[in-house]
């Protein structure tokens, strides 16, 4: 009995070391968790530092509309259409008036008179050449006609001036040629030469005299024969010549109310033209005033309907794409200058987290009558 008892006492003391060792293992259990978890919290803020934390998803507070699609669905587009039509035309028109020179506002210069005298003094002195060589010709005829009919007369006086001196001259050339048989002296043969050439040049000046005085018949008889014709024809130059003189005078004063007519035709044209570019002004103007009226009705309109739906969806800002960009909205003197490199004046717009509302607003739009 000492003996069960010994063992009954003796078996809880050989159990108290495993019962340390397991109470060592529990405790270094919960330690190595203890350090898992502290490690993992560590390194959950490590990386909480490092990466950004990630937004929570809101609703979107902006709304964006396709621009040029409600423009182009507003009843009043067909309009805008034809006022832009209308603008550049006006435009074209107005550069091609520009383009013409400006309205003329000068005198007609003075037709000069010497072309038209000269031209009057040409035709005379045709006239005069032509007359003379006219009245030359029947001169001539007149004479030629006087004579032949005088000719034989004339010889016959000629001849009865020789028979005159025919004896006489007879006489002395036959001394002269028997003057060895007749024992002439030189003396008397000398006297004799001498009056032979006394008769001979007494015979020749009579009847070159004779002769002269034929001719003078001749001469007045054809200049007596054109006289009145020459009287005629000279009256007739003079009447010609003013007849000439007036029609120049005329033709000069034509000329000079020709080139009035023509400058005062140019004015007019000018001036007409110069009231067509005014006019095309003031109508491009007034053209450009309905298109800025209309485009901002067009514009309001479509503010008015997205204004609707952007309460709707409790919307702060409803953005229009295409927008203005940046470099259109600069002054003008920080500009570039206009090229292909140049941005254009409307940009599409970048939209992060706005809601697309075209068609919304473009059903509002065709919902109602303006």
């Amino acid at each position: 009995m000492a003996d069960a008892e010994k063992g009954q006492g003796a078996a809880p003391a050989e159990a108290g070391p495993p019962s340390r060792r397991k109470k060592h293992i529990l405790i270094g259990a919960a330690l190595a968790i203890l350090l898992i978890c502290l490690g993992a919290v560590l390194t959950r803020q490590a990386l909480q530092r490092q990466i950004p934390p990630v937004a929570t998803q809101t609703a979107s507070e902006t709304g964006v509309v396709r621009l040029q699609e409600l423009v182009q669905a507003h009843p009043a587009y067909g309009d805008l259409q034809k006022l832009l039509q209308e603008r550049t035309e006006l435009k074209a028109h107005l550069q091609e008036s520009t383009a013409l020179p400006a309205p003329l506002a000068v005198q007609p210069p003075e037709v000069e008179q010497k072309p038209f005298d000269d031209s009057v003094w040409q035709k005379n002195a045709q006239d005069v050449i032509g007359r003379r060589a006219e009245l030359e010709r029947a001169q001539k005829k007149a004479a030629a006609d006087y004579k032949a009919s005088t000719e034989e007369d004339y010889k016959a006086r000629r001849d009865a001036i020789n028979a005159e001196y025919l004896n006489a001259i007879l006489n002395i050339k036959l001394k002269l040629d028997n003057r060895e048989a007749m024992g002439l002296s030189d003396e008397t043969v000398a006297k004799l030469n001498a009056d032979l050439d006394d008769l001979e040049a007494e015979r020749g000046g009579r009847q070159m005299a004779l002769y002269r005085d034929w001719q003078r018949e001749i001469e007045g008889y054809a200049k007596a024969s054109v006289e009145k014709d020459f009287a005629a024809s000279h009256e007739d130059l003079e009447k010609l010549q003013a007849q000439r003189q007036a029609e120049a005078a005329k033709a000069q004063s034509e000329a000079q109310q020709r080139d009035i007519a023509s400058l005062s035709e140019q004015m007019q044209a000018s001036a007409a033209r110069q009231q067509q570019a005014l006019a095309a002004q003031d109508a491009l103007e007034e053209n450009e005033q309905q298109v800025l009226a209309l485009e901002s009705k067009i514009l309001n309109d479509i503010a008015s309907k997205a204004a609707k739906v952007a309460i709707l969806h409790h919307f702060t800002l409803i953005v229009c794409d295409p927008a203005r960009s940046l470099t259109s909205l600069l002054p003008d003197a920080f500009r570039p200058a206009a090229g292909p490199d140049v941005p254009e004046k409307y940009v599409k717009i970048i939209s992060v987290n706005a809601t697309d509302v075209t068609d919304e607003v473009l059903s509002e739009l065709e919902s109602d009558s303006f």
